[in-house]
């Protein structure tokens, strides 16, 4: 009669787990002080927020393109614009109050974008936070433009 499990000789596999146990461990970092470090951004540079009022103004603009015949549409496209102003005004009038002016905006964009910015989940790039902010605003604004080409071409 044959048994219904084989017992196997697990040596093999113990061995070869404790190889890459040891592998996977890495070597302590030495620090070595390599001079001035990049100081962190903690504040967005204002190309960000003009790259996000473009993204929301071409979908405004597609939003005005596809209902251009439709009046009522047009008034609430205008309401839109409206409430997109304010969105966007209220920080820009506040950035303005007390004429301090941040560092960060002295930095020109392409030094901001490559500079590290820091989140509260941690430190990323500024082309990544730039991403991060204007990633679903441009996924819509896609969106929005298939949806407004299909409705032209049905009429």
């Amino acid at each position: 009669m044959t048994p219904l499990a084989v017992p196997m000789e697990t040596a093999v596999f113990e061995a070869e787990l404790e190889r890459t146990v040891k592998a996977d461990k890495k070597p302590e970092l030495t620090l070595v002080e390599t001079g001035v470090e990049p100081k962190t951004n903690a504040s967005l540079h204002a190309g960000v927020f003009r790259v996000f009022a473009l993204i929301n103004a071409a979908i405004l603009a597609v939003f005005w393109l596809t209902f251009r015949n439709d009046r009522e549409a047009l008034f609430m496209v205008a309401i839109s614009a409206v409430y997109l102003g304010v969105y966007l005004g209220t920080p820009y009038m506040l950035s303005r109050v007390g004429g301090r002016i941040d560092p960060v905006q002295k930095k020109p964009f392409a030094q901001f974008l490559a500079q590290p910015f820091e989140t509260w989940t941690g430190v990323i790039s500024g082309r990544e936070a730039l991403l991060q902010i204007t990633l679903v605003p441009a996924a819509i604004l896609i969106a929005v433009t298939g949806m407004g080409v299909i409705i032209g071409v049905s009429r």
